[in-house]
């Protein structure tokens, strides 16, 4: 069986928490309900992952806010005392999860604290772009797709964060190449339209 994302929340929507983390969020409210169902093949096969970081960031309106599970490589990540016991479905306390009520925070803000975590030593900018990416799409695509870029990457400059600088020079960066491939797009257009209002002449020169 194929999972996507929607297809297994619905599978799975309690087998993320274990009875402690349940009585956690439910914040001592009746959770009796909330039956657990086995963990998914998907979650076995991501606990055996130690290549690379998954994370699992969920929201339920019942709990007014997001979280986020580390679902794989967890002993790099987590730190044990000798006589802890490693639960991987606790959800990860993180600053921004915790500043989600009293602040503006951003699933954005989620995800560069977590990008930051995961990799030593931090990066100076957790949405670097790769600018290389765009030389592999169509023109056409690659226009629109610089320009949904820009607009995400305005609001997280917003933000003014530790890394708005190196976001503002991505901004400017694309921004170049988003006008300059529309500007490709409308001279060919205009080269096409020359042609349409002009054909060739169907009649050979010779007899």
């Amino acid at each position: 069986m194929i999972y996507n994302s929607l297809s297994l929340a619905k599978f799975q929507s309690n087998a993320l928490f274990s009875p402690k983390t349940r009585r956690t969020l439910s914040n001592g409210s009746d959770f009796t309900e909330m039956t657990s169902s086995p963990s998914s093949p998907l979650d076995e096969d991501l606990e055996k992952e130690e290549a690379n970081h998954v994370f699992l960031i969920a929201g339920y309106a019942r709990y007014k806010r997001p979280y986020v599970w580390l679902r794989s490589n967890h002993k790099r990540l987590i730190q044990l005392q000798d006589d802890q016991k490693l639960e991987t479905d606790n959800p990860l306390k993180l600053d921004t999860i915790a500043a989600w009520k009293t602040q503006d925070v951003k699933l954005w803000d989620i995800i560069a604290e977590v990008i930051t975590l995961s990799l030593s030593p931090p990066p100076e900018n957790p949405f670097e772009i790769n600018h290389s990416y765009y030389d592999t799409l169509p023109l056409e695509e690659c226009a629109v797709s610089t320009g949904a870029m820009v607009d995400f990457l305005q609001k997280v400059y917003l933000k003014d964060t530790n890394h708005s600088d190196k976001v503002f020079e991505d901004i400017k960066i694309l921004q170049q190449r988003h006008f300059a491939a529309f500007e490709e797009m409308n001279e060919a257009l205009n080269s096409n339209a020359l042609e349409k209002s002009n054909p060739s002449s169907g009649v050979s020169a010779t007899n």
